[in-house]
């Protein structure tokens, strides 16, 4: 009686223990699967953002974002997968397996001949689910970028009044990742069928042979009832582990993109014993360097010129002459096909990347903020610097003006890639931040293009003063810069072709002289 009476509580007791060992599985399962989720998107972007500049130049962005968010959640309900119900849905089977031996071997024979059968369709299935499942990840890539760009050009679209062609290219897109999940999801499905059919095999061959066994008085029914209990246990487990397999498909498509990025060679390579770059002076040598970005379409031709600390010296030519690319060759984001790039009479290839890239200050046309305040956005400069220093770079950059009269000063979020200011302050804060720099070597391009003319020339004043021990490199098409700069160098067809002041310039009556007179047409 006291058995009897202490049941329920022995009951409530082990459902309680049941209870929280499952909340802990549950919770250590997800925590170990986060952890492990944050490690791979840290290496994945580790091996972005410190890979090759061309992987990044010439790939849509899209397709890199889905990696870390299509990719990785199918990586992440793999994971929990794995951790959460298969290892229960073995154990259980192996359990169950191992009782139908004990009880009966004979039928459970029949058991391991039925349900092999439907392993040739489920393999066969689960390849097609890795082939969709790659090509559905990489279309999610192209929304991505598709969305992606539509947000960041919507000036454009209402300008031109796009609104129906992207529509157009959004629907488009999202029918086409409709059609695709409904293919993988129609591949996934079927795993349940076969695993069915295959079940209904093997029930029926032990119900036919344990009728035979209970006519023939070799078997009761007990035993029977005993049998396909344990068959009742272990058959939503194998279903279990079947759907597992399709979606053990879809993580390996995702863990071979990640596989592949890893493994992706890397062009711009440190030099095993590369030198250290300190007490930089600034001089500057390209020697006969040829370079091309497709083979077929050479860029530079043997283009050679020096530089030397103290001048401002002015890169003009025509659009697409090749000048954004000496200064890609500068830092290194590529290399000469042949020559060399010299700093202080050194080969670059042969100095550390990281020394190479801080001994060098770059303001881009299209300036570059980042989702943080202005303050932040200049300190990047020199993350160590003052507020004074931060203050003092903004003046001399002519952006103080602008900061101090916003609400929040110095503190205010500029909002992603800065669109919460104008072309022309966002200029300003991204020449801050390569005055704050104080590198010895500093390239324009285009830099002061959004400025009006009486801060282009108080910019071009603090440049003179900074240029006094620097070298300084600007990219323009303005001629009033040309004419302020101590020399011009005149890129066409890939080479130097003309060199010297601007009033020299004009008198050689050469492609420079074709330059001012247009610029003075035009002005």
């Amino acid at each position: 009686d006291r058995t009897l009476l202490g049941l329920p509580v022995l009951i409530v007791f082990a459902a309680v223990v049941r209870a929280i060992s499952l909340y802990i599985m549950t919770l250590s399962n997800n925590i170990g699967v986060q952890r492990a989720l944050v490690d791979v998107s840290n290496t994945q972007y580790a091996a972005l953002i410190d890979g090759d500049h061309v992987r990044l130049a010439n790939a849509q962005s899209g397709g890199f974002v889905s990696r870390f968010l299509n990719d990785l959640n199918i990586l992440r309900d793999f994971g929990l997968q794995l951790a959460n119900v298969t290892t229960k849905s073995i154990l259980t089977v192996i359990g169950a397996l191992a009782g139908m031996i004990w009880m009966d071997w004979q039928l459970t024979l029949i058991l391991l001949v039925a349900y092999p059968l439907a392993l040739g369709p489920v393999k066969w299935l689960g390849d097609r689910v890795n082939q969709r499942a790659r090509r559905s990840q990489e279309q999610a890539g192209e929304v991505t970028g598709l969305l992606t760009e539509s947000f960041q050009i919507s000036r454009t679209v209402k300008a031109y009044g796009l609104e129906a062609y992207q529509k157009r290219r959004a629907h488009e897109g999202f029918q086409t990742r409709a059609r695709l999940w409904l293919k993988l999801l129609a591949d996934k499905a079927a795993v349940d069928p076969i695993l069915e059919v295959a079940g209904g095999v093997a029930v029926a061959g032990v119900l036919a042979v344990s009728a035979w066994r209970i006519f023939a008085g070799a078997a009761t029914i007990g035993d029977f009832l005993g049998f396909i209990t344990l068959i009742g246990v272990a058959t939503p487990e194998v279903r279990a582990l079947g759907k597992f397999s399709a979606l053990a498909q879809e993580a390996k498509a995702a863990a071979k993109r990640f596989h592949d990025l890893l493994d992706a060679p890397n062009s711009i390579l440190e030099a095993p014993n590369a030198k250290r770059l300190q007490h930089v002076e600034g001089g500057i040598q390209f020697k006969n360097v040829h370079f091309a970005y497709e083979a077929a379409s050479p860029v530079l031709n043997g283009l050679s010129f020096a530089l030397k600390p103290g001048e401002i010296t002015v890169l003009l030519g025509p659009s697409g002459g090749g000048k954004s690319t000496v200064f890609n060759l500068l830092l290194r984001l590529y290399d000469p096909d042949r020559g060399q790039v010299q700093i202080d009479g050194i080969d670059i290839k042969f100095l550390r990347l990281s020394d190479l890239r801080a001994a060098i200050a770059l303001v881009e046309q299209d300036a570059v903020l980042f989702d943080d305040t202005i303050a932040a956005n200049i300190a990047l400069g020199r993350p160590d610097a003052s507020q004074a220093e931060i203050i003092a770079a903004a003046k001399a950059a002519q952006a103080h003006g602008f900061i101090d009269a916003l609400e929040a000063g110095y503190q205010t979020e500029v909002g992603e890639g800065g669109r919460r200011l104008s072309g022309g302050q966002r200029q300003r804060i991204a020449i801050a931040r390569a005055f704050l720099k104080d590198a010895p070597i500093l390239l324009f391009d285009e830099a002061t293009s959004g400025l009006d003319a009486p801060s282009d020339a108080a910019v071009q004043s603090a440049l003179r003063t900074y240029a006094k021990t620097r070298t300084v490199l600007v990219i323009t098409h303005r001629l009033a810069v040309a004419k302020r700069a101590d020399r011009t160098l005149v890129l066409s067809d890939g080479k130097i072709v003309e060199a010297g002041t601007h009033d020299s310039l004009i008198k050689a009556s050469g492609l420079y002289a074709e330059f001012a007179h247009k610029d003075l047409q035009t002005s």
